[in-house]
């Protein structure tokens, strides 16, 4: 029986409803985080816990105010020094606009290092089995890239999601995971039918980029903190990062220069939200991953070490 399969048959199973019900409630009123589904939730902590090398791509820049958003670039933190607490191998790779910004928040967190790249195919030669976007761009059906007020941001983008669709071309296994919270994002394209019937004032600027396990957050950083707490249950061992380190990473991106991607405006907060919201979300997840690891037995690390069982 594998990993993630022995872990449900105990006593409520992973508590993935509970993780979704605190990162994908409908809080910001978008419409994408309706879509999320517990089943790709399972997808995704079956990649992540399968993968060796994996690559989180992140950045997301808010033309308008010539900055990289505060959005992103530390769910790629947590999510990388995370994988990287279980023995794997993670990079993140951003482009040169946001690099100062996603350089910082990872910086912060003693997490990977960061790359920069132009394009995707640059990816390639990390020879990652998994690709993570974490709120990056995701090329709409007219080939361009828009942003959540419907603006064609084409010109300050990087197609680093173009990686996604040379996999089979170059014999690259890598699979790919992705998480968004407004439709836009690289990986977000298998919701593009149902979105653009929910939201079909911004039809055009969804994104047609797809993944093998597209997750519909809230907040994008979100999704990536309820991974890592999913993680944490399920190998045994406490991933998360606390509301302080949120803070440092915070406050590191914003003298490199981020801004809310909502307000535009330099502050603590992320997609309009105040870091206080932030703090609530990272203390219930850090509460429920405490109960998770205070109710398993103590081999229950040992069982999940082996994530090749997926």
């Amino acid at each position: 029986m594998s990993a993630l399969n022995r872990q449900t048959s105990m006593r409520d199973g992973v508590p993935t409803k509970r993780v979704m019900a605190m990162v994908a409630s409908g809080l910001t009123g978008r419409g994408l985080s309706s879509l999320s589904d517990e089943s790709q939730w399972h997808v995704a902590l079956r990649l992540l816990l399968a993968c060796r090398r994996p690559v989180i791509i992140t950045g997301f820049y808010v033309e308008e105010a010539g900055a990289c958003e505060t959005d992103g670039p530390m769910g790629a933190a947590v999510l990388g020094r995370a994988l990287e607490r279980l023995g794997k191998s993670p990079l993140i790779a951003t482009d040169w606009r946001c690099r100062s910004v996603v350089s910082a928040a990872s910086a912060a967190l003693r997490g990977p290092k960061v790359f920069v790249a132009s394009k995707g195919r640059q990816l390639l030669s990390f020879k990652a089995d998994l690709l993570v976007f974490i709120e990056r761009p995701g090329r709409a059906r007219d080939g361009r890239y828009y942003n959540m007020r419907g603006l064609d941001i084409t010109g300050s983008v990087e197609p680093l999601d173009d990686v996604v669709s040379l996999i089979g071309e170059v014999g690259c296994k890598a699979k790919v995971l992705g998480i968004g919270d407004g439709g836009n994002e690289a990986g977000m394209g298998n919701f593009l039918q149902d979105l653009a019937l929910l939201l079909p004032e911004y039809g055009r600027g969804l994104s047609a980029v797809r993944s093998d396990a597209p997750l519909a957050c809230d907040v994008s950083n979100w999704g990536a903190y309820g991974l890592v707490a999913l993680m944490s249950c399920i190998t045994g061992r406490f991933l998360l990062h606390d509301a302080g380190e949120e803070l440092q990473m915070v406050m590191s991106m914003l003298d490199a220069g981020a801004v809310d991607g909502k307000t535009l405006e330099r502050g603590p907060f992320v997609d309009g939200l105040h870091l206080s919201k932030n703090g609530e979300v990272i203390s219930a997840l850090g509460s429920l991953v405490r109960d998770c690891l205070r109710a398993a037995p103590s081999d229950e690390g040992v069982k999940f070490k082996d994530e090749r069982s997926f």
